[in-house]
């Protein structure tokens, strides 16, 4: 089995889950419930983690968490392996209980924080245990809303407060978006990863990977690899600004018909770069999706027939790929 790439650092925000050895039942009532989140709460005051959101679900959970001293590894271990020791010696059993080690994701400070939540409170929603994600007892979701039974370690506002001027007023927004997931179930937003092992913006992902250049203790863990040759947007402009010989803010900023080079930089983002297309909007101005696809499908369209233009991207291409 391939291991995960570990990145832990200080205030990292997370995205955490385990899964059931064969996807069995980690959970075989209430009381193991009861105590993997007592077990849980001691975890993270002991660690000073700051829990966003989370779920238990029959063979898995969900843990949406920040940690101010960079010690998730730590932290997860004593989870995991405090609450198999237990649950074997409780029900009688040996061997493990999870299919190998916890799964983390690095997260944006502020990115899809609404989304992630929201993903982690419908889970019970989408296998039909219940309609109303309030209504399931073992998740964070009924705690954003009362204050009875809400445990001191969840750090639900920082997950509301940017939504409303006011606690209540990000409560009935909140509440609003969770019933539209219910009735209109979303995409996950896990599926923005990159290398399945951080989720961000580009800007995020390449400060990340400049940051970690010499960090990784073992390059051969497939994760690292990916993401060492993950393309970046950034890599785009650079390559494309190379070959036009013009600066970032010709590409970048809107303004002016017919800029070949600002149409070709987002045509390129769009074939080898996994972002959203929102977010490539945002990278080059604001622009609209239909404006993007436009571009794309006049790029395209040009290829067939303009050689010097098919030339150009051919050293482009080459250059995005040997970085």
């Amino acid at each position: 089995m391939s291991r995960n790439l570990r990145i832990e650092i200080p205030d990292g925000i997370y995205h955490v889950t385990s899964r059931g050895l064969e996807r069995r039942e980690i959970y075989y009532d209430d009381h193991d419930r009861s105590y993997w989140l007592s077990l849980f709460g001691s975890v993270a005051q002991r660690h000073e983690w700051r829990i966003l959101s989370w779920v238990l679900m029959d063979n898995h959970y969900h843990i949406f968490l920040r940690t101010p001293h960079a010690d998730l590894s730590v932290g997860m271990h004593e989870l995991n392996a405090g609450y198999v020791t237990t649950f074997n010696k409780r029900h009688k059993r040996v061997g493990p209980l999870f299919q190998g080690r916890y799964k983390g994701i690095l997260v944006e400070r502020g990115y899809h924080y609404w989304e992630l939540s929201r993903y982690i409170h419908l889970n019970p929603v989408r296998v039909d245990m219940v309609k109303d994600p309030e209504a399931y007892k073992w998740s964070s979701c009924r705690h954003f809303f009362r204050y009875r039974g809400r445990p001191d370690w969840l750090a639900w506002e920082e997950v509301l407060i940017e939504h409303g001027k006011t606690i209540q007023v990000a409560q009935r927004a909140y509440r609003q978006f969770l019933r539209e997931g219910v009735e209109s179930p979303p995409g996950s937003p896990l599926k923005f990863q990159t290398a399945s092992t951080i989720l961000g913006s580009p800007g995020f992902i390449e400060r990340m990977k400049t940051w970690l250049d010499g960090k990784l203790p073992d390059k051969e863990v497939p994760a690292a690899r990916k993401l060492a040759r993950e393309i970046s947007v950034e890599t785009v402009v650079i390559e494309v600004c190379r070959e036009y010989r013009i600066s970032r803010n010709h590409v970048k900023i809107r303004g002016g018909k017919n800029n070949e080079s600002r149409e070709v930089a987002i045509y390129l983002c769009r074939k080898w770069v996994r972002t959203p297309v929102e977010q490539l909007g945002t990278f080059f101005g604001g622009v609209q999706g239909t404006a993007i696809a436009n571009m794309v499908t006049k790029i395209r369209k040009r290829l067939k027939h303009d050689p010097d233009l098919r030339a150009k991207l051919v050293i482009i291409e080459n250059n995005i790929n040997n970085e």
